[in-house]
């Protein structure tokens, strides 16, 4: 009886189970796969299932907001020129706040009037 116990103490469980590594990778990533397809139907039932929105989102974007210019003012403060929608907004930036300071509109051609 004492040589059994101690033939296993070499293993876990006294005997061995021997799993390749390509099961173990291959395992995860189906796990991974119904995690992704869960959380997709979890959003389509909950009204969030827009699947070519969520691709725009994914994709490059062109930008709306044209940041003209910024200038550091102090250490807590910026100045800046943004442009959107055929305006043009000077915003002061602080650390806890924005301010817009002057809006305009701009021309047809979207240079400044």
């Amino acid at each position: 009886m004492i040589l059994l116990a101690d033939q296993a103490v070499g293993r876990l469980g006294g005997g061995g189970v021997d799993v390749p590594v390509g099961r173990i990778i291959i395992a995860f990533l189906i796990c991974i796969a119904i995690a992704v397809l869960a959380i997709l139907l979890i959003r389509q039932r909950m009204g969030k299932g827009d699947l070519a929105g969520w691709l725009r989102q994914v994709g490059p974007r062109t930008g709306v907001i044209e940041v003209v210019e910024v200038r550091r003012l102090s250490m807590h403060a910026d100045i800046g020129v943004v442009r959107h929608d055929g305006r043009e907004f000077l915003l002061l930036i602080q650390v806890g706040s924005s301010q817009v300071l002057r809006e305009r509109a701009l021309a047809d051609g979207g240079e400044a009037a």
